[in-house]
């Protein structure tokens, strides 16, 4: 009863747009240039970065590969990361904690051009329960699912989910942020996948800094066509695409009922 209530007051409140489904759209034409997309994350000690080149949108060819960039990450105390080549484009940093509070900042040097971004590990939200939550619009009948956390009070928070069902992550990116709930019980929907009984749902939640959800938000008005498509602003600066991102990670799988 009481996530119940809890839900429907939240409701109006996330049809405003607090949660957002982003999939995969195509960069504008242009000359080609480097894509980068890693991620330091809270708690692991490995992490990757992976360096494509981009293509055209009418180009079907997979993303040629860069395997002969120079990749360092440094955090705030001044701790330097090197990474490795491991191929086909990814670079491994091995023995390197994530630390909630560090600012972390790559250096890419690759073809006498250098690309640096900046992200800082916000505060690890733990995922309380992830449940699915029916709503009904007339006779149709629609299966959510429920990332309950108690969202910090006092600080912007900003969220991004993987989803997983019987083990085949679902094509797209999921937000949501906490512009109407700050410091309250969370229990926004997440409008995903059309959910069976006895599915297995793996659900992964990473907790953010605004540059990265910003990146991912334009990715999102761009495919929902609710903004004149453009390439989304990178926290690297121009001259490639991507991102870079220092974020928490918390999971958890349920079956669906």
């Amino acid at each position: 009863m009481k996530r119940a209530i809890i839900f429907i007051c939240v409701l109006t409140l996330i049809v405003l747009g607090s949660c957002q489904k982003v999939i995969d759209v195509d960069l504008n034409s242009e000359d080609p240039k480097f894509v980068i997309e890693g991620n330091i994350h809270e708690g692991d000690t490995t992490h990757y970065v992976l360096i494509t080149r981009s293509l055209n949108f009418d180009e079907s060819i997979a993303y040629p590969t860069v395997n002969n960039a120079i990749v360092t990450v440094v955090d705030n105390l001044g701790n330097v990361g090197t990474f490795t080549s491991i191929g086909n484009g990814k670079y491994a940093l091995s023995s390197y904690p994530g630390v909630v509070g560090r600012t972390y900042t790559i250096t890419v040097a690759v073809d006498g051009n250098t690309f640096s971004a900046s992200s800082t590990l916000q505060t690890a939200v733990p995922l309380n329960d992830v449940f699915i939550q029916e709503l009904y619009f007339g006779q149709d009948t629609f299966r959510t699912i429920i990332a309950e956390r108690n969202d910090p009070a006092g600080e912007p928070n900003y969220y991004q989910f993987n989803l997983y069902v019987n083990g085949v992550r679902e094509k797209g990116i999921y937000l949501q942020d906490d512009q109407f709930n700050d410091g309250n019980l969370t229990l926004q929907p997440l409008f995903g996948p059309d959910l069976l009984p006895g599915d297995t749902l793996r659900l992964d939640m990473f907790c953010i800094d605004k540059p990265v959800y910003s990146y991912f938000y334009q990715l999102s008005l761009n495919s929902s066509g609710q903004a004149t498509p453009a390439n989304p602003v990178s926290n690297f600066p121009s001259g490639c695409f991507g991102y870079f991102g220092a974020r928490t990670f918390a999971s958890k799988t349920i079956v669906v009922p």
